[in-house]
């Protein structure tokens, strides 16, 4: 896709989008978001696919009238009362948010849905590639066209930039966010007037990420680096050793990007902040497990809804 330019009031108002979607996605349990995160992104595709095969034909087939008519219970009424077929790839957009996210959209969090959903790496990947079908079909008409499941592999295996996919730049985010997982869960124990890790956190970081645990045993605990430059070492570690393929290949500024913006980073952020404060100067209660680190994160809601202290 092409790298778009801005101006200044395009950039305020996407800042204002990014917030209020930021204050709609902490408004809900992370598991219910998560649901529907995937649910979209999968609609993404759907969508596309649909409005690529519309607009080489000029108007629906009956193969593909029948596919949404079993995916998309009542949208087969308003493709028999369009006048206009060739704008069915919108219709259904429309009627994806109204009707298969209409929950999320009455319960006031359709706005994160869909600003996250889009920027998700497969969902910028499947307009990749539908931009590549709008233009190669228009030349080339495939026959058959490729069927939905075929499609959305192709996609997933399009390049987003350099010579990787998009489903492989998918895949290195998450396992990087399940590293920074593992640090933000540590972050306290750096902030504390003591080096030493506790018993149990030594034992879970065995098992979780034992190269992490050598990397702080021999880099990071007694050295005289400020606090919050001996947490960040640990991020530029994952960065050596998670992402090393990424690195390797140099894409993994692109994996970055994308775990920068992804919402389960968003989440652990804000909820980091507020243990971290939570456990400040605690010593007396046990130091919970990433797993648990883990549930509580994703079952925080923002400071509008009741919540147990996060200790």
């Amino acid at each position: 896709m092409k790298i778009a330019k801005f101006t200044k009031l395009e950039r305020r108002v996407g800042h204002i989008a990014s917030r209020q979607a930021h204050q709609q996605l902490m408004q809900v349990p992370w598991d219910r978001f998560h649901t529907a995160y995937e649910e979209y992104i999968q609609w993404q595709a759907l969508a596309l696919w649909a409005r690529a095969i519309v607009e080489s034909e000029s108007c629906p087939s009956a193969r593909l009238k029948a596919i949404l008519r079993k995916r998309c219970p009542g949208f087969a009424e308003e493709m028999d009362l369009s006048n206009k077929p060739e704008l069915l790839g919108l219709q259904l957009f429309s009627w994806v948010h109204n009707q298969a996210f209409g929950f999320a959209k009455q319960e006031g969090w359709l706005d994160a849905l869909v600003f996250y959903g889009f920027r998700d790496t497969r969902c910028q990947g499947y307009w990749t590639y539908w931009e590549h079908c709008e233009k190669e079909w228009k030349s080339r008409r495939p026959r058959p066209f490729p069927d939905f499941p075929q499609w959305r592999r192709s996609a997933l295996s399009w390049k987003l930039q350099g010579n990787v996919g998009c489903g492989a730049v998918a895949k290195a985010v998450e396992e990087y966010l399940d590293f920074e997982a593992v640090v933000y869960w540590l972050r306290p124990l750096f902030e504390a007037p003591t080096d030493e890790l506790p018993a149990n956190v030594v034992l879970e970081l065995k098992q979780e990420c034992p190269g992490l645990l050598e990397f702080v045993n021999t880099h990071i605990s007694g050295t005289y680096l400020r606090k919050s430059r001996r947490w960040q070492r640990l991020f530029n570690w994952g960065k050596e050793h998670v992402l090393s393929q990424a690195k390797k290949e140099r894409w993994v500024d692109h994996v970055l990007s994308q775990a920068r913006i992804h919402p389960r980073h968003v989440r652990m952020v804000d909820y980091t902040a507020l243990w971290c404060k939570a456990r400040l100067g605690i010593t007396r209660l046990p130091y919970p497990s990433p797993r648990q680190w883990r549930r509580n994160a994703e079952s925080y809601v923002g400071p509008t809804r009741k919540r147990s202290s996060p200790t």
